[in-house]
Order: structure tokens, then C-alpha cells, then sequence
């Protein structure tokens, strides 16, 4: 009897703990380990609820409850929301700089794996499309080509959602580099054991790498704005093109210079690739015209951004109207410093500048 009782009383435990720990059916995780300007690992929870609406895994060792999933950029059909969050994400170490990318005047790519990087794929994006670089012969080193690509689709195990989500998520920072590394990345240890585990590893390089732009773009304001001091703007709209941006410049505040003749023209790209191994040679101004730059100065993560939208001259001050972009809340951000600018190339040799953004507002001394 005493047996039965003990017997009876070791199975009731046996089955409470099953019950305490069982987690969804068909559990999946998925991981992406961010290296480099984001540190961050990302993990997807794929699985069903079943009728509880609820249930709890360990990832890493800490428990998490997992529930239906939630609106966000990176929330997929079939994942679960963790602790309240369309993903479970937690920092990785930092790392060494895993590789540099240049263009030449040739419009190739120049890829150099550093501190032993094993690559397996490089994509850029100049934050509307993407290139997938590589040779024909399938090497990632030296100068190598570009084709388009359908963002991070093919990267390491990346399912094409994810790919597609992570795309847009970064491409949302403006021009960056990822690379696809070999290195072995161990993964969060799961309870219970999930049904399948992929694991993928990425290094992101933020800047531009992309061959300055030709475009001239005529600009007439949509909206006539106010200067600074009030009243309206009577000057007359003059074209310009974007040269050059970027979102590492030496300038730690925010700064607009103007570059009127080649010793100016060098200042102004020195301190825009200040941060750079090697500084691209300015461009030939041409008579009558100018470069100006704009530079937001230091920021502590990626997701800023400045653009020109509009240039208007009057007598010898040139306005130059703005839109400065920030991330949006809960977005998924390179976790160093920034610094983001970007120069054009004007008609005219003013002698004064005045920057507004798109309300008018003076947002530069």
C-alpha cells in the first residue's frame, strides 16, 4: 500500500512538472546574431498556443512567456509575441571589424574581409534597393560586381520572411553593408528542445559605398516658408545634385559649411570622411557653382538621417530646406555612434547659408 501511495504521489509530480514546462506545439526558433553597428540577437518563436492563448519557453536560460503575436516590422505569420515583444532580442558581444567596402571610379565594388572574416555572402543597400556583390567566380575579396537583389533573401538560413522583414528594417537606416559570416555562432539553448533550430550570423557596416549621384533636381518649393526671422521668402529657387552622404562624419554637432573653392572643397570632405581610412578627392567645382554640406552632428544610435529638398537664392544668402529623418519608435537601430550628413553641389556662390526644415524653422546656426 505504501508503495502504491509513493508510486502514485511520483507520477502525480511527474505530470505536473510536464505540464508546468511544456511549451507550444511544433516549436521553432530562428535566430539572427547582429555584429558590428547593431548588436543585437533576434529571435523569432514560431509555434501554436493551442486553447490556452498562452504558454512560456526558456531561451538562454531565462524563461518568457509567448502569447499571440503583436503588430510590429518584424512580427511573421506563424511566430508568437515573447514577453510582450514580436521577438526575443538580447545583445551579443562586440566584435572586431569584420570587413571595408569601397567603389571605384569603375563602379566595382572593393570588398577586404578583416581580422581573419570568413564571408559567405555581402549585400549593400543604399536604402531603397539592394546589391548582392560578388565576382563570377564567386570570390569576395578584391574588386567584385554588384547585381540586384531582393534584400537579404539567400542569407545564410534566413527564411524569405524573415529576410524580407530584416531587409526593411535596416534598409530604413539609410546606406549600410551586411555580411554574411561563416564563424560558428552558438545559439540560446531552448526549452523544451525545439522541433527545428536556424541560426544565422550577420555583420553590419553602416556608411555609403555608393558612386556619388549625377541627377540635377530643379526645385520649387511646394510651400513658400517663413525665415527664421518671419516673413516670407522671396528668393528664387536654384538647382542643385546630391554629391555625396554618408553617416559617419568627423562633426560631433550639428554644422552646415560651404565650399566655394578647392582648399574649402577638401575641408568639407575631410570632415565628412573624417571617420573614413581614406578620404575620396572632391569633386571639380565648376564656375558658379558651390558645395554645401549639412551635417546633423553626433547621434547615439543609427536611424537618423538629413536630406536636401530644396534650395532658394536671394541676393548673396542661400536656403537651403531640409528633412531631417529619426527612427521610429521600437525600431530596430544600429547600436553605435553616428554622425549623418550629406553635401551638394549648388548653382550660385552665395556668402551666407541659412538652413530650415520643412516647417521653416531654423534648425542650423
Amino acid at each position: 500500500m505504501k508503495r502504491s501511495l509513493l508510486t502514485l504521489v511520483g507520477l502525480s509530480a511527474a505530470l505536473l512538472t510536464a505540464c508546468n514546462g511544456q511549451g507550444p506545439s511544433n516549436l521553432k526558433v530562428h535566430e539572427v546574431a547582429l555584429y558590428g553597428g547593431t548588436q543585437q540577437r533576434v529571435v523569432w518563436v514560431y509555434g501554436s498556443l493551442g486553447s490556452s492563448g498562452s504558454s512560456s519557453v526558456k531561451l538562454g536560460g531565462a524563461a518568457v512567456e509567448l502569447r499571440p503575436q503583436v503588430p510590429d516590422a518584424l512580427a511573421l505569420p506563424g511566430t508568437l509575441s515573447v514577453g510582450g515583444q514580436a521577438t526575443y532580442r538580447v545583445p551579443t558581444p562586440a566584435a572586431p571589424q569584420k570587413l571595408s567596402v569601397t567603389r571605384g571610379t569603375d563602379g566595382l565594388f572593393n570588398v577586404t574581409p578583416l581580422n581573419g572574416a570568413s564571408l559567405a555572402a555581402v549585400y549593400y543597400t543604399d536604402g531603397a534597393s539592394w546589391t548582392r556583390l560578388g565576382a563570377s567566380s564567386g570570390a569576395l575579396s578584391g574588386a567584385v560586381g554588384g547585381s540586384a537583389s531582393s534584400g537579404l533573401r539567400g542569407a545564410g538560413q534566413l527564411t524569405d520572411a524573415e529576410a524580407d522583414a530584416l531587409s526593411r528594417v535596416l534598409a530604413a537606416q539609410g546606406p549600410l553593408t551586411v555580411a554574411v559570416l561563416n564563424d560558428p555562432v552558438p545559439g540560446l539553448s531552448a526549452e523544451p528542445t525545439p522541433s527545428e533550430s536556424l541560426r544565422t550570423s550577420l555583420y553590419v557596416l553602416p556608411g555609403r559605398v555608393e558612386a556619388a549621384t549625377t541627377a540635377t533636381v530643379t526645385t520649387t518649393p511646394a510651400s513658400t516658408p517663413t525665415s527664421p526671422q518671419g516673413g516670407q521668402m522671396t528668393g528664387q529657387a536654384v538647382n542643385f545634385t546630391e554629391v555625396a552622404s554618408g553617416n559617419n562624419a568627423a562633426a560631433t554637432a550639428p554644422k552646415v559649411q560651404l565650399a566655394t573653392t578647392p582648399e574649402q572643397a577638401r575641408a568639407l570632405y575631410a570632415l565628412a570622411y573624417g571617420r573614413q581610412s581614406s578620404v575620396p578627392a572632391a569633386p571639380t567645382l565648376e564656375a558658379g557653382r558651390s558645395l554645401v554640406g549639412v551635417f546633423l552632428g553626433q547621434r547615439s544610435t543609427g536611424g537618423y538621417g538629413v536630406r536636401v529638398t530644396g534650395t532658394e537664392l536671394s541676393g548673396s544668402t542661400l536656403t537651403v530646406r531640409v528633412t531631417v529623418s529619426s527612427p521610429r519608435p521600437g525600431m530596430l537601430t544600429t547600436q553605435a555612434l553616428t554622425s549623418p550628413w550629406t553635401i551638394v553641389n549648388v548653382a550660385g556662390r552665395p556668402s551666407q547659408l541659412v538652413v530650415v526644415d520643412d516647417s521653416g524653422q531654423l534648425t542650423f546656426p
